[in-house]
């Protein structure tokens, strides 16, 4: 052949293989030429989503009770201390200097060296006509019956002076838990209220019969006619 023949069948070939090169590259498949070794496919995974650090729950600041301030107790009013007699004005003890009580009314001062023991007495509580309290030990730690009159009932009063007068004015027993004062105002064996401050600190005390034992001496405020 001519070479002016070959040129169109030579330029129409190199077309052909062009085209046909061009579509096997761009289809990926194939055994063209002009394919290019695949390239490994990196698989980029989506970035984790960053979580928020889960914000901690503010601490609730502890607060502790305020201390409460310490409640002020008033002290409980002194009883009057007992200097001369026995006990020290706790239950069962003196309220009053029994050694200083001075024997002026009701006769005899039967209990002037009584000695105290046995029977106890608390919480006299004065009126105007007389005295009640309680029995700690009644009258039968002296080996009366409840209703016998084993005791004598004496009274103290503490004139402006600070002395203290007094005496017998009446019995008791047991089953009796107070005294009226008729035998006082009405001047038994000398009894006699002058001199006496109103209102006054009077005392009672339970004389044995025999005069040698006595139960404790109690203290109140009395106020007199």
């Amino acid at each position: 052949m001519t070479e002016r023949r070959l040129r169109p069948i030579l330029a129409a070939a190199l077309v052909s293989c062009f085209f046909l090169g061009c579509e096997d590259s761009g289809s990926g498949g194939g055994s063209g030429t002009w394919n290019e070794p695949p390239k490994p496919t990196t698989t980029t995974q989506p970035a984790a989503a960053t979580q928020p650090a889960a914000k901690k729950p503010a601490a609730t600041p502890t607060t502790q009770p305020a201390a409460k301030p310490a409640s002020k107790t008033e002290p409980a009013p002194a009883e009057p201390a007992a200097s001369g007699g026995d006990g020290d004005g706790s239950v069962g003890g003196d309220q009053a200097p029994f050694g200083s009580f001075k024997w002026t009314f009701g006769g005899k001062p039967v209990g002037s060296r009584a000695r105290n023991g046995g029977v106890v007495i608390s919480g006299a509580r004065f009126s105007e006509g007389g005295v009640s309290f309680t029995y700690v030990k009644n009258l039968s730690a002296w080996g009366y019956a409840d209703n016998a009159l084993g005791g004598v009932a004496c009274l103290f009063v503490q004139k402006s002076n600070g002395q203290w007068v007094g005496g017998k004015f009446d019995w008791i027993s047991s089953s009796r838990k107070s005294r009226d004062f008729a035998n006082v105002y009405g001047g038994y064996e000398g009894w006699s209220l002058a001199g006496v401050p109103n209102p006054c600190t009077a005392a009672f005390v339970i004389i044995s019969p025999d005069g040698k034992r006595r139960s404790n001496a109690i203290v109140g405020t009395w106020r007199h006619r």
